[in-house]
């Protein structure tokens, strides 16, 4: 099932370039980044659509950003597929079919619409909106902001747009856009933010991708969110198990 490597969607660095950047209005960004070493989601709740294809799974996330996303997720006590994204390959075990999901990172950009590595997973569940990191890691630089939102120009002419709650300073939403199409090639919405010392994190995710064939619809409930606790990863191919590479 090809919706299985794209368990963890989405975002990536690009290779960094030295642009100049623009004030923003009120300031819109924060001043410094998530000091967060690693998350940890012992149980999540997801809703999965691929085009006429819908499931619902239990499972757990953990999240290094210097290295590893590792996930899993079954149904009813069983556990149906375990799966690692690092830092530009990736492998997922379907225990219900036999089957291994292999490959490079650039398979999920072509499918996802945007790259993935650890730490643009991270970027993506924490909702973090750091510039220093948007512009050196991910090469978006600021073109315009409020309080309420703050547009980003990408490689290529893409288009990143940041929507803000005013109020409270926690975003709302994310989309990205190419230059030729005015559905976004992926979006998501947050809710449901949880108070921590120095930020708030979402809990909440309304995740979708436009490949150009079938949508992609992720929702997710992350029941408790844990930080800096370190995680075994136990991750190996069983035997006869049917091994594909996707490219």
């Amino acid at each position: 099932m090809m919706i299985l490597p794209l368990m963890a969607i989405i975002m990536d660095s690009c290779r960094s370039h030295q642009k100049a950047a623009v004030a923003l209005e009120g300031g819109s960004f924060y001043t410094s980044c998530y000091p967060i070493e690693s998350i940890s989601v012992p149980s999540c709740k997801m809703e999965i659509s691929d085009g006429g294809q819908s499931f619902s799974l239990s499972g757990s996330i953990y999240i290094r950003p210097d290295s590893i996303c590792y996930f899993r997720g079954g149904k009813l006590g069983i556990e149906l597929m375990r799966g690692v994204i690092y830092r530009d390959s990736f492998m997922v075990v379907n225990y219900q079919d036999r089957v291994c999901y292999r490959g490079k990172n650039e398979y999920l950009q072509k499918v996802a619409g945007y790259p993935v590595n650890p730490e643009s997973l991270m970027m993506l569940f924490t909702a973090d909106r750091c510039e220093d990191t948007y512009r050196d890691k991910f090469n978006f630089i600021a073109a315009a902001g409020s309080s309420d939102r703050i547009m980003m120009q990408g490689k290529n002419r893409s288009l990143l747009e940041i929507n803000i709650n005013p109020s409270d300073h926690t975003v709302e939403g994310i989309a990205l856009y190419n230059s030729r199409q005015r559905q976004a090639l992926f979006s998501a919405t947050y809710s449901g933010y949880n108070r921590h010392p120095q930020f708030a994190l979402p809990t909440i995710f309304d995740i979708s991708a436009h490949d150009g064939k079938n949508p992609i619809r992720i929702k997710a409930d992350f029941r408790q969110i844990l930080l800096n606790q370190p995680q075994q990863v136990n991750m190996s191919i069983p035997s006869r198990y049917k091994v594909v590479v996707l490219q």
